[in-house]
This record gives C-alpha cells, sequence and structure tokens, in this order.
C-alpha cells in the first residue's frame, strides 16, 4: 500500500513539473483569463446578432402591447356589463317581458289565432288585428305603452328584443348611422360593448319593412348579441327559440329560418328592394344559405328579422347571421 502511495504522488509531481513548464512555453496571449471579454466579432457577425436581439425585443413589445390591449377591452366589457346589468335591473319592471307577466314565462303570452293580413309599404300601413284574450291583453298594452315612456327619455330607442334562455333582453337603439351605437349605450353613454341597434335606414314603423336588421357586438363577456351562437350549439334550441320584439306600435314573434356566417360585405342587410321578386329572391336566398335547412315559404307580404354579430373565428371580416320570419304579432 505505501509503495501504491508513493507512486502516486511522484506522478502527480511529474504531472504538476509538466504543466509548469508549459506555462513557462506559453505565450500570455494564448492563455485564457477567467472573466476575459469574448473574441470580437466580425462584421457580419455583429450585424446579425443586432438584428436577432432587435426582433426579440420587438417580439417582446409586441406581445407586451397585445396582452396589454386585451386586457383593456376585457375590463372595458366587464364594465360594459355591469352597467347594462345595473340598467336592465332598473328597467325591468317596466320594459322587460318577465317584468311586465306575472309568471315570467314569455310563451303564456303568445296567441293561438293568427294575425290577419297587412298592408306593407304604403304611408298609413293597416295593420293587422289580434283576437287575444283579456287575460293577456294588457301585458301587450303595458310592454307597448312602457316602450312609448322610453322613448320620451331616449328618442333613439326604437323597441325591446328578448329571448329565452340567452341574455338578450335589451332595448333596440336606432340612431343617424350605423357606427354611433357600436360604442354607445342606448342612453348615449360612452360604452364599448355598445348596444343592440337597428340599422339607421328603417322605417319608423317596424312592418313597413320587409329586413328588419339588427346589430350587435358579440362580447367576450357573452352579453349583447354574444348568444346568437346559441342557435348553432343544436337545432332543438333552433326549432324551439323564438325571437320576441315589441315598440310602441306592437309586439311580434319571429321563428328562426336561417343561421349563416357571411363575410361583412354580403348584402344579407338590405332593407331596400326593388319589388315583391327582388324581395322573395332575396329570402329564398338567405333560406338556401342556412346551416339548417328549414321547408319555409315565403309571400311578399313576409317579414324577416336579420340579428347580425361579429363570430369568434378570429376573422374579423366574418359575421353571424340569425334570420327568423314574423310569425305572430299583436298591435292595438
Amino acid at each position: 500500500m505505501a509503495k501504491r502511495r508513493r507512486a502516486v504522488h511522484a506522478r502527480t509531481d511529474v504531472d504538476g513539473e509538466l504543466f509548469l513548464r508549459s506555462l513557462d512555453d506559453m505565450t500570455p496571449d494564448a492563455i485564457a483569463v477567467s472573466g476575459a471579454a469574448p473574441p470580437k466579432r466580425r462584421g457580419g457577425e455583429l450585424v446579425s446578432f443586432l438584428i436577432d436581439r432587435a426582433v426579440y425585443v420587438f417580439a417582446v413589445c409586441v406581445f407586451a402591447v397585445c396582452v396589454a390591449g386585451l386586457i383593456k377591452t376585457l375590463a372595458e366589457q366587464i364594465a360594459g356589463d355591469i352597467y347594462y346589468d345595473a340598467a336592465v335591473r332598473e328597467l325591468s319592471a317596466s320594459y322587460m317581458l318577465s317584468g311586465a307577466s306575472d309568471n315570467g314565462n314569455v310563451l303564456a303570452l303568445r296567441n293561438e289565432k293568427p294575425s290577419e293580413p297587412f298592408v306593407v309599404g304604403v304611408s298609413q300601413p293597416v295593420k293587422g288585428t289580434y283576437e287575444s284574450s283579456s287575460a293577456t291583453d294588457p301585458v301587450y298594452e303595458h310592454l307597448m305603452a312602457s316602450v312609448a315612456s322610453l322613448r320620451r327619455q331616449y328618442p333613439d330607442v326604437y323597441g325591446w328584443i328578448y329571448i329565452e334562455d340567452t341574455v338578450i333582453d335589451y332595448p333596440i337603439a336606432r340612431g343617424d348611422d350605423n357606427d354611433y351605437y357600436l360604442n354607445h349605450s342606448f342612453r348615449g353613454d360612452p360604452q364599448s360593448v355598445g348596444s343592440v341597434f337597428a340599422d339607421y335606414r328603417l322605417d319608423d314603423y317596424i312592418l313597413n319593412n320587409r329586413n328588419i336588421v339588427l346589430y350587435g357586438h358579440n362580447s367576450s363577456t357573452g352579453k349583447m348579441f354574444a348568444d346568437v351562437m346559441k342557435f348553432a350549439s343544436s337545432e332543438e334550441f333552433f326549432d324551439t327559440h323564438y325571437i320576441y320584439v315589441w315598440t310602441e306600435d306592437g309586439f311580434y314573434v319571429f321563428k328562426p329560418f336561417s343561421l349563416a356566417m357571411y363575410s361583412y360585405d354580403y348584402q344579407y342587410f338590405r332593407v331596400r328592394f326593388a319589388g315583391d321578386d327582388d324581395f322573395l329572391a332575396f329570402a329564398d336566398e338567405m333560406k338556401t344559405g342556412s346551416m339548417y335547412e328549414r321547408d319555409v315559404t315565403f309571400t311578399p307580404d313576409d317579414k324577416i328579422l336579420t340579428m347580425s354579430t361579429c363570430t369568434k373565428t378570429g376573422i374579423k371580416t366574418l359575421r353571424y347571421c340569425l334570420q327568423s320570419k314574423l310569425v305572430e304579432k299583436y298591435e292595438r
């Protein structure tokens, strides 16, 4: 064992002497000093390094700006939701269907007998009549009077829209263009969630319009027209849910017949037609484009309700389009 240890020490001494002699033979430039600066980069390498750094910094900045933008948008939409929740609660007793109906069930308000034919496109429209029970008449009268009262406070209010099993229970605004209510409430307050609003080209009397076009944001928080997408969730939902609209003139029930996704510049939002044939061709075209095939026919006197909102596809030029046909109405 002792001999083995002496051999190890001897080899170590030899290695040490070799190391020391190698230091004597090396030049200063060949000795790597800890912490010394890295070798200088050539011109091309330096430019490439700087470009890589610049791209990295730019990407980080873009990411930070996007995150900040998303947070800001979400915060604004939450604030808008709080605003509308408070407004709807305030108005619920007077203007909303659930507040006007004793049992809160809109289906109980629907009449069994259809309305009589009505004339469209005349200066003094002939309004259809409803044979409804006296028990339900006061509810309709109350809703129509309430919208009239609301319009006296906010002249741009056009009516109210409601769909069961959704959050869609809002006043409908109508401005001088289709831009203002994209970011204003029906009261005129700035709001990123905007309003549900009617196309500014619509006639004051809702049934003087062949295509009643309404717009609303597809809010990230699920408000406004976000629940239009529920009609794509199942055919059962599509077939069993009606759209209820009331104005100071009447109460109207629409049954969905088409749900489609269109480019923003596709003319699904037409409100002017050259005549009966033009309108009927439009109605059939809308029916053909639906994701659900429904056997529905149209006459020149029919009315279509078009609800337009953005999609969640990430493509800003696409729109969801839910279209319904007037199937019932009550008017004074």
